[in-house]
């Protein structure tokens, strides 16, 4: 009888959990790009066209980066682009999630990206001035996208 109640137990337990699985796969996710976005604030330059931590970054470089060290997907080397992907789901500021693809807009285009930090922050290759940076979302033309399973 015991036995019993606790495959019960059991069962009733990987019911209540399985669902939650698709949520702690998307917390790994994110939190692999932010460890991997982390990493070179303040250690990494900005150079126009460049997609590595030796020679520079640019901002659909560094993304790019990010995403292939996070085992996450392979992007383009080009802000629109990536935002064009049709692995790109576009979703509101309101269900934005760490890890997310942000994308500055002007006449319809991206024309810069960056990762959605959490807290309304980015982690983003600016300026050459600045390198990579950790600071607060500017601008009001903001789209933000996040790649399908």
């Amino acid at each position: 009888m015991i036995i019993a109640g606790t495959l019960a137990l059991c069962v009733a337990s990987v019911a209540v959990v399985a669902p939650g699985a698709g949520a702690a796969t998307h917390a790994s996710t994110s939190q692999r790009i932010v460890t991997v976005a982390k990493k070179y604030v303040g250690h990494a330059r900005y150079r126009y066209g460049g997609s590595s931590p030796k020679h520079g970054f640019d901002c659909s470089g560094f993304t790019k980066y990010v995403y292939k060290k996070a085992h996450v997907a392979k992007l383009p080397h080009n802000a629109e682009r990536q935002r064009d992907m049709h692995r790109v789901e576009h979703v509101s500021k309101k269900h934005r999630k760490v890890g997310d693809l942000v994308f500055y807009m002007s006449g319809g285009d991206a024309y810069h990206v960056a990762i959605y930090a959490g807290h309304n922050k980015t982690y983003s290759a600016t300026d050459p001035r600045q390198g990579i940076t950790h600071k607060k979302i500017h601008g009001k033309h903001i789209r933000y996208g996040r790649l399908k399973s």
